[in-house]
């Protein structure tokens, strides 16, 4: 660009001195011809510059010129004329850089003429603030122009390298007498002690073009490391003192402690073998207590980690603090209870073996029954027929019979109602053995509200992620928190071999990571209590990521490297090896335990009910049959009383009238 300012001026001066005289003709073609070539160098950076992105299938440009209108005018019909459009600005202005060169979906070309900036400190700022705001990326294709006779080195001094990585698309052309030398340019890693690397990727002439040397993929180019130490850190929290760290990480699921972290080094380490860089690992054991984000993640948002083995829970705030790699790692937590039948009593025990529509058809066929036999002992005579209801309860309860018929009619009736009363006792009789094989277990939702609402006794493994899982922004997990936080500091969190074996008695559940629990179950459980394990998930079902520090230079690799290691079949391999199975429930076998008080509770109650009502009306009828005796002693008393005093008045008409001292007698007697 600067050639070409020089060129316009150059020519406006020629033109002055002709037409004054000062040139001679001769000495003005020589000028004009010197001129001339000058003018077709300057236009062979538009040229190269077109052909150069062209070739990297760039649509938009922004370019740093010298500030010629005329040249930048020049510079955007060519480029316009090539289906790009242009942004052009020049060096020393005070512009916006990350406004000027910003792209968030595609990919921009950025080219810096460096043919017309005297002063380094210009092509230092740029760089220094394109490397803060991390433009040297896959989105942006660098080109920079170099005069004449450049030195290659002391170029590539005036980068800002801090943000280079493997997807850096930088490149550095330095003019020469046929055209341009190109040079790709990309760090994998300053610090984590990575060089510079220089490659030659090509050349352009104005008669030939663009000639591409490197035309193999970025990554296939790039993919080695060179060795280069990356530091990945995770969360291991249950590691022994005496146990060294890499060998603890990569020891067999002997002890099901730390699979999260497990799982992602195994993955990590896999990734290090791909790309061929070390691994500088970090161990994480503490966890604040009210820090919902944990230490790997204020790791990563501080840029003290370039990636995390341990596999974390995708958030909305955290994606502030580092970037997702891939989620790579199923995981729930949960806690584990045992269900078994209703504790309850219930009335309705006795009437389950039927459904009601059965119960409505035997009540009636017994008023059906009831009604023959009334009807068939109303015409005999010699019959009784005020039992027919006893008589049909007999029948039912399988108990004798002390009534008979002497006709055919009430004989086939008696006999139909005992036919009677022995199907409905044997089917009941069957129907209560497969209700009490089949009874159903006290189930609760898969939800928090229904675990406060049960009253269990809670508690928790204390593991390191514990808080997050509380700090959730979930309605359930908030009301469920209130109903924690009552619960006394001290009986909260037991060890995972003491939580287990509470959940083995009724009425406890236990909350664990269930890669961890399920072990020890499988091994204390007997088969009938694993068939009655619940969960009521905390955590539930999702996949964990691993991720890398926010603009990383990892970022790439990291999501290439995982995604070879998912379609390969290595990460499923990893998920088997590091996670537990659930123990295995025969859901076709029926466990027979004794009859419990708590099932006899609704017949007891129906036999006191019974007995209760009898001695009631055993009472009432000894209280109306005494008052009956004593109104009838009373009434025959009197009657005999009566009866003495009408015959003592009898005899004495039919006595002769006695003597008078003979009735003095009888009186002083």
């Amino acid at each position: 660009m600067k050639l070409q300012h020089e060129c316009f001026a150059c020519s406006c001066l020629i033109r002055r001195l002709r037409r004054r005289g000062w040139i001679a003709s001769g000495m003005y073609f020589r000028m004009f011809l010197g001129l001339q070539l000058i003018i077709a160098s300057c236009a062979d950076n538009t040229d190269f510059i077109r052909d150069y992105f062209l070739f990297k299938k760039i649509n938009r440009v922004a370019g740093f010129s010298c500030g010629n209108p005329e040249n930048d005018f020049k510079t955007a019909k060519v480029l316009n004329d090539a289906g790009m459009t242009v942004s052009l600005t020049r060096f020393g202005s005070n512009i916006d850089l990350l406004r000027f060169l910003w792209t968030e979906y595609g990919n921009l070309g950025v080219f810096l003429d460096l043919g017309c900036s005297d002063e380094d400190d210009h092509v230092s700022n740029i760089y220094d603030e394109a490397s803060a705001q991390y433009l040297f990326e896959h989105l942006h294709h660098w080109l920079i122009l170099e005069e004449d006779g450049k030195n290659l080195t002391e170029t590539a001094q005036l980068l800002n390298e801090s943000t280079f990585s493997v997807i850096t698309n930088f490149m550095i052309s330095i003019r020469n007498d046929d055209g341009y030398a190109l040079y790709d340019v990309y760090n994998h890693c300053k610090h984590c002690g990575g060089s510079l690397i220089i490659t030659e990727f090509g050349t352009w002439t104005n008669n030939t073009g663009l000639s591409v040397n490197l035309l193999d993929d970025t990554f296939s180019r790039r993919w080695n490391h060179h060795q280069i130490k990356v530091k990945a850190a995770g969360v291991v929290g249950n590691r022994p003192k005496d146990h060294d760290l890499i060998t603890y990480l990569q020891e067999p699921n002997v002890v099901p402690l730390d699979n999260w972290a497990r799982f992602g080094f195994a993955l990590t380490v896999h990734m290090a073998e791909m790309f061929n860089f070390t691994l500088d690992v970090i161990e994480l054991n503490y966890w604040a207590k009210h820090d919902k984000n944990g230490p790997l993640m204020n790791g990563l948002k501080q840029r003290k980690f370039d990636l995390g083995f341990f596999p974390s829970i995708v958030t909305k705030e955290r994606l502030a603090y580092a970037d997702v790699a891939l989620q790579v790692w199923p995981a729930r937590t949960c806690f584990m209870f045992l269900t078994v039948p209703s504790l309850k009593s219930k009335l309705t025990t006795v009437f389950r073996p039927f459904e009601a529509s059965v119960w409505c058809t035997i009540f009636a066929l017994s008023i059906l029954i009831i009604f023959a036999l009334w009807l068939i002992w109303k015409l005999d005579n010699n019959s009784n027929n005020g039992e027919s209801v006893f008589v049909l309860i007999a029948a039912i309860c399988q108990q004798g019979l002390p009534f008979e018929s002497k006709q055919f009619a009430g004989r086939i009736a008696l006999l139909q109602t005992m036919i009677f009363g022995l199907l409905v006792y044997n089917c009941y009789s069957a129907a209560m053995v497969s209700s009490r094989l089949n009874i159903p277990l006290d189930k609760l939702n898969d939800s928090l509200y229904s675990l406060v609402k049960s009253k269990l006794k809670l508690s928790a493994r204390k593991e390191i992620f514990f808080n997050i899982l509380m700090s959730s922004a979930d309605p359930e997990v908030e009301y469920f928190k209130r109903h924690w936080e009552n619960i006394p500091e001290e009986k909260r969190f037991q060890e995972l071999q003491d939580g287990i074996t509470s959940v083995m008695s009724p009425g406890h559940a236990y909350h664990a990571n269930p890669v961890d629990a399920y072990p020890v179950i499988e091994r204390l459980f007997t088969k009938q209590m694993i068939c009655q394990l619940t969960e009521i998930h905390l955590l539930r079902p999702s996949v964990l990521a691993i991720w890398f520090m926010r603009n990383g230079q990892f970022r790439e690799i990291s999501k290439i490297g995982l995604i070879r290691m998912t379609t390969a079949g290595i990460r499923n391999r990893q998920i088997h090896q590091w996670s537990s199975r659930k123990p295995f429930c025969e859901q076709n076998k029926h466990y027979v335990s004794s009859v419990t008080i708590l099932e006899t509770t609704s017949i007891i109650i129906l036999l006191l009910v019974g007995v209760i009502l009898s001695v009631i009306i055993c009472m009432i009828e000894n209280v109306v049959f005494r008052m009956s005796q004593r109104k009838l002693v009373k009434i025959t008393t009197s009657k005999h009383s009566k009866k003495i005093q009408h015959q003592n008045k009898a005899v004495d008409k039919q006595k002769p009238a006695p003597r008078t001292k003979l009735i003095t007698t009888s009186i002083k007697k």
